[in-house]
């Protein structure tokens, strides 16, 4: 009876939400639905006004707008403080750090060092609640690092796919088992070719899943409770919100979490000012959003392979154009884009780690340098509430206080044959 007792607490805490497509604007149970209609996200529409539960760590504060049955042991989540002495370097007096990577003083929670954690631990659970064998990643090296991190702690079913010029990102601590982790390498390949593996591979895998990308809710929801934390640790929501942006879950799901504070009265209106930044070799979101244009076009890319400073932020594919992408979360928060040269972002993080104390990430130096582009420009003012999302960080002093080791791939092989090789060899083991 105890057990059935259980399951009919699980099934209504799933309850807690419905999908919506935001093309055609049906509602629909969640079987962990990536997609409804073409050119168009799903949503998750909550059912509960949000309670934070202050005595739960990272994400789980705010697990009543996640897209699971009930939170785990596993632990992610943001970091909001007041950036006194950056602020005071910078000349703004209402500056805010959403802080994600390893920081012992701060008493940071993304194991891996980036804000990818706070996707992945949710990921995980929802493939759970809906029963899937195991999860089929493709990343540049964040995404993936946090997957076999948190699927490695959980002996559940990993395989990342990588290009081979990130192979070596995929790096755990020595206390991370790695048993249930299979890397997969496309030699010569980036990270489009990645994708385009993975996505071979799932459809020839009965039971497994992509994690999703953009398309996944539990990523976009728990990469935007990192809005929840800076409003429930600043009181309000802030004026302006800055972030590096490649593919675009991130701000989205952001956008999507300071939409729910307003529906719900739990902030007013309007919902901050979103301002994101990319390489200038590479900058297709940028390119777009200066001519105001909906969709992609050819010319937005590069011609050629080109070296950027932060290559965490290439992504030919990015959801710019698709419905509740990036161009409708920028026109509905008056957003701005921006582009920022290697040796701006170069002085950037040096700046964050002299002032603050703490080595960051690169796509954090750009986000960092494309604050600085705006308050010179007079696009933010002194006073304003500003948070700027360091999405990766302390990844140096990571390596400096722990063990690591790069996860040995299972299988490195050219793109072409590649999802039947992955296949074939997960069959006969």
């Amino acid at each position: 009876m105890r057990a059935l007792e259980n399951k009919s607490k699980e099934t209504a805490k799933m309850g807690n939400y419905s999908m919506r497509c935001l093309g055609t604007g049906e509602t629909f149970e969640d079987d962990y639905t990536l997609h409804f209609t073409d050119g168009a996200l799903v949503i998750a529409d909550y059912k509960s006004k949000l309670e934070v539960k202050s005595n739960l760590e990272g994400i789980w504060k705010y697990q009543d707008w996640l897209p699971i049955s009930k939170p785990t042991s596993d632990v992610a989540g943001t970091v909001t403080y007041k950036a006194e002495a950056l602020g005071q370097e910078l000349g703004l007096t209402n500056l805010w750090i959403t802080f994600h990577g390893y920081w012992p003083e701060r008493k940071a929670i993304c194991p891996t060092g980036a804000f990818k954690d706070m996707e992945a631990v949710p990921t995980i659970q929802r493939m759970r609640d809906h029963g899937c064998k195991g999860i089929i990643c493709a990343s540049a090296g964040n995404t993936a690092r946090a997957f076999t991190h948190f699927c490695g702690k959980n002996n559940f079913p990993l395989i990342v796919i990588v290009g081979g010029i990130h192979a070596d990102r995929i790096w755990a601590t020595d206390d991370v088992p790695l048993d249930s982790v299979k890397v997969v390498v496309v030699e010569d390949g980036d990270y489009l070719d990645a994708k385009l593996v993975s996505k071979e591979i799932a459809a020839k895998l009965e039971g497994w899943q992509l994690e999703g990308g953009a398309h996944n809710i539990a990523r976009r929801d728990g990469i935007g409770s990192l809005i929840l934390d800076a409003w429930n640790e600043i009181g309000r929501l802030p004026d302006h919100y800055f972030q590096a942006v490649g593919g675009g879950p991130g701000p989205i799901g952001v956008k999507e979490m300071m939409q729910r504070l307003v529906d719900f009265g739990l902030a007013e209106e309007p919902v901050s000012k979103i301002h994101l930044s990319q390489n200038p070799e590479h900058c297709p979101i940028h390119n777009a959003w200066q001519e105001k244009r909906s969709q992609l076009i050819e010319s937005d890319f590069p011609n050629e392979e080109v070296e950027v400073y932060s290559d965490y932020l290439l992504n030919k594919s990015p959801s710019y154009g698709i419905k509740g992408g990036v161009y409708d979360i920028l026109n509905a928060s008056k957003g701005e884009t921006y582009v920022v040269p290697r040796d701006d972002a170069i002085r950037a993080s040096a700046l964050f780690e002299k002032v603050e104390g703490i080595d960051i990430m690169s796509p954090a130096a750009v986000a960092l340098g494309s604050l600085i582009q705006a308050k010179d420009s007079g696009r933010i003012q002194p006073e304003d509430c500003i948070v700027l999302n360091v999405s990766g960080g302390g990844v140096n002093r990571l390596k400096r206080d722990k063990n690591t080791r790069i996860v040995e791939p299972w299988l490195v092989a050219p793109k072409n044959g590649l999802a039947d090789s992955v296949v074939k060899k997960l069959n006969n083991q």
